[in-house]
């Protein structure tokens, strides 16, 4: 009867052991929870670096948009300026001799469509409005500028401020002001001693208060030169109300009706006779063409608005527009006054 083989030692060779137990290596359990970790951490950090980058991409996708929406926008808004100058130079061409408020420039609804945008254009004639820089010449234009204050119910002494504050001597007039009284403030400066460049430098005068400011803003400008006469075509109630002393509202009315009816006068003395004054009137300082104008462009390109003031003057030779300056900003309207309603309803 054949039994288990024994060995040299008497152990039986078919038989495992009572005492030993096969189990796996500590060690390797855990390299296994490390290994699924360190996979976790770069599964984690690969969609962080995915989820950068295209945050990163997204961003400079929609920065690049909208640099080039913006400077879509810059250019409708250069084109409506170019627009207007095309409009004021076709006027000359017409109508070399004369400039009113029935011609196409003047119109209230210039105003163009074109793809996800339209522009619409404002161009005011500056020459319808008192020359701040005419206060150099004094005489006539200084009488015309303080009966104009006193239609707009500013105090007088804001003629020899004014003046004092654009001519080039320290020489203080009546009831003016020179550098002596201006560092003499909180906070001081001095006068400009040059020309008016904008009609804001106002503000700078001493006195003038908001309300004085807002009401004097609408019927005077900052032209590069003096002696530029006032477009009688253009001005409006009150600008033709201060011309001369004798001159009323009943007047003016009058030669407005008529001043539409052939539209625009000829010549200055047509107004004069229109208005019932006495010939003798001065036309110094007055005409029917303007060569300075303020063109104001609102743009818009999809959501985006755009806005351009600019200032050009239109060569009376042959036409020729040249910018003066230009603000890319949108021009606030003056504070409303009463000033002309009342002046009309007399």
């Amino acid at each position: 009867m054949n039994g288990p083989r024994m060995n040299g030692s008497g152990a039986n060779e078919g038989s495992t052991g009572g005492n030993r137990s096969w189990r796996r290596p500590g060690p390797v359990r855990g390299q296994r929870g490390v290994a699924l970790i360190t996979v976790l951490l770069v599964v984690v950090i690969a969609t962080l670096l995915g989820t950068s980058m295209s945050t990163a991409q997204n961003l400079a996708i929609h920065r690049a948009r909208n640099y080039l929406d913006q400077a879509q926008l810059r250019q409708y808004v250069v084109g409506g300026e170019e627009l207007a100058r095309q409009i004021l130079f076709e006027d000359f061409a017409e109508t070399p001799t004369k400039d009113h408020l029935l011609e196409v420039w003047a119109s209230q609804e210039l105003n163009y469509e074109y793809e996800d945008g339209e522009i619409s254009l404002r161009i005011i004639d500056l020459q319808s409005r008192f020359n701040l820089n005419n206060l150099m010449i004094g005489g006539l234009q200084r009488e015309r500028f303080t009966r104009l204050l006193s239609q707009l119910g500013v105090d007088a002494v804001f003629v020899d401020r004014i003046a004092d504050w654009s001519d080039a001597d320290q020489n203080t007039s009546n009831l003016g002001a020179e550098d002596y009284e201006y560092l003499g403030l909180e906070r001081p400066y001095r006068t400009a001693d040059q020309g008016f460049q904008d009609v804001s430098e106002l503000r700078m005068v001493l006195d003038m208060d908001t309300e004085s400011f807002a009401r004097l803003e609408p019927y005077v400008t900052a032209l590069p030169t003096t002696n530029v006469p006032l477009n009688v075509n253009t001005a409006d109630f009150v600008m033709l109300q201060v011309l001369a002393p004798q001159i009323n509202g009943e007047a003016v009315g009058n030669a407005l009706e008529q001043r539409v009816a052939v539209e625009g006068f000829n010549a200055v003395p047509e107004l004069f006779a229109a208005m019932g004054t006495p010939p003798r009137t001065s036309t110094e300082g007055l005409g029917v063409q303007s060569g300075f104008f303020e063109i104001n462009v609102t743009a818009r390109y999809q959501d985006r608005f755009g806005y351009l003031r600019s200032v050009v003057q239109r060569n009376p030779a042959d036409g020729g527009l040249r910018v003066l300056s230009r603000t890319f900003t949108r021009a606030l309207p003056p504070l409303t006054t009463d000033v002309e309603q009342d002046a009309e309803d007399e």
